[in-house]
């Protein structure tokens, strides 16, 4: 600047900048005026997570469960003694599609906002889960009950019930699996292909000896529902899949 003339002088009265020591004293100037904010208690903030994540899912996977759900009862209704059937069939299905669609950016438009917060994707896979299994799990006990109510079944309530509980919990933690490790539409596809083959054996056809297992209510499936979803919630804590679409770190 000395050596323009035109600019002389048009530094005067202008104080020097300040030097490195103002940074030290915005430090404790913060730490001595920073006030703490009392901690809410956990619940809360659970119920808040919870409240939030409500409002991302797209309103389709209630509806869908809901009206498919109310179809189901009213078939059962309408053809007595068909309860166990009906439920065992539509309640897993309707739980695998809805928890394959919850987590993802394929079905998530807030998914790279979501994804750059400080709640870990561990919590907001469970966040999620949570809220679209928890859905589906009251919808399908109030079907059990209201077809117990009617004496629309020949099974107790606790037996209609165990009729799909087990099956909708293992075949919604392997959809939730494939969905992290892979996309959603390829686990509702797998989750649909175990699906028909069960199906198979109410027309008359057998099915597979060794997926029959699956779709009772017993310690090995709970074990492996447990099993399937908590690695689930491994996997998602590690970083995207590679082969997700739409990752954000493909163009």
């Amino acid at each position: 600047m000395n050596e323009w003339p035109e600019l002389s002088g048009i530094h005067d009265g202008i104080p020097p900048p300040p030097g490195p020591e103002i940074v030290r004293t915005v430090l404790v100037r913060a730490a001595h005026d920073r006030v703490e904010t009392p901690a809410r208690p956990r619940p809360y903030r659970a119920w808040v997570l919870l409240t939030m994540e409500a409002r991302l899912l797209h309103p389709a996977i209630w509806l869908a469960s809901a009206l498919i759900m109310v179809v189901g009862v009213g078939f059962t209704l309408a053809r007595s003694g068909a309860s166990e059937f009906v439920l065992a069939l539509i309640v897993p299905l309707i739980a695998a599609a809805g928890v394959a669609g919850s987590y993802g950016p394929e079905n998530d438009r807030a998914f790279e906002l979501v994804a750059v917060t400080p709640t870990s994707p561990r919590v907001i896979l469970l966040a999620r889960v949570t809220l679209v299994f928890g859905c589906d799990l009251i919808l399908a006990l109030l079907s059990s009950a209201v077809l117990a109510l009617l004496n629309a079944t020949p099974l107790g309530l606790t037996s209609l019930i165990t009729t799909w509980l087990g099956p909708m919990a293992t075949l919604s933690a392997l959809s939730l699996l494939l969905s992290v490790c892979w996309n959603p539409e390829g686990a509702t596809g797998v989750a649909l292909a175990l699906w028909g083959v069960h199906a198979l054996a109410f027309a008359g056809v057998p099915a597979l000896e060794g997926l029959q297992g699956l779709w009772t209510t017993n310690s090995v499936t709970v074990v492996l529902a447990l099993a399937l979803a908590l690695a689930a919630v491994m996997i998602v804590g590690k970083g995207e899949p590679i082969r997700r679409a739409r990752a954000t770190h493909r163009l």
